[in-house]
């Protein structure tokens, strides 16, 4: 049996000190690989680098959003989700030409089982896409080799419909995805968006 594995991105401003040219490096490495992947773009990079959104799109890979600002969505009210997840719909939207629905995923996992968050993205049009597989790849202590020995192990014993977490601002993740890729193959897994898992 195959087993599927789809490998997402947060595409967003990082949060420590960072060499440019790591998401470019990722979907040159997709694109090498045949992959097509899943990438949450925060609204306000999408604002920032809008050719680097729109290849995204143009990759062929799966558009969701990661709101605007970045906020933990349990510090906001309904109106707030609302306001913010809104503004990063126009600019995904615009930059991508892409609708980003109903794919969402909350900034740093807060609000994944908050009912509250969860009814207010419904509402929206939106459900909460989350992970299983963490790459920990936004640790300063990440390398390529750690990223990519924790996401390929973690991957192969969750099995079928793994779901990794990745960042495409960090080199760690640039350097560890060949050998992510490379991994998760050898060991039977198949990368698919997420649209292709149940």
């Amino acid at each position: 049996m195959t087993v599927r594995v789809a490998l997402t991105f947060d595409a967003e401003h990082p949060d420590r000190r960072h060499r440019p040219g790591g998401t470019e490096k990722v979907l040159e490495a997709l694109a090498a690989s045949g992959i097509r992947a899943s990438f949450f773009v925060q609204g306000r990079w999408a604002e920032a680098y809008p050719s680097l959104a729109r290849s995204i799109a143009d990759g062929g890979h799966l558009v969701g959003n990661h709101s605007h600002y970045h906020a933990r969505m349990t510090l906001l009210s309904p109106a707030g989700i609302a306001a913010d997840v809104r503004a990063a719909e126009r600019a995904i939207r615009r930059t991508t030409g892409q609708d980003p629905r109903p794919w969402f995923r909350c900034p740093f996992g807060a609000g994944t089982n908050d009912p509250g968050v969860l009814g207010a993205l419904e509402r929206l049009g939106y459900r909460e896409t989350s992970w299983n597989v963490d790459g920990l790849d936004w640790r300063r202590a990440a390398t390529g080799r750690r990223v990519a020995r924790e996401a390929v192990n973690a991957a192969l014993a969750h099995g079928d419909g793994a779901v990794i977490l990745l960042h495409p601002w960090t080199m760690a993740t640039a350097l560890a995805l060949p050998a992510i890729i490379d991994g998760v193959r050898a060991g039977g897994g198949e990368f698919v968006r997420l649209d292709a898992l149940p």
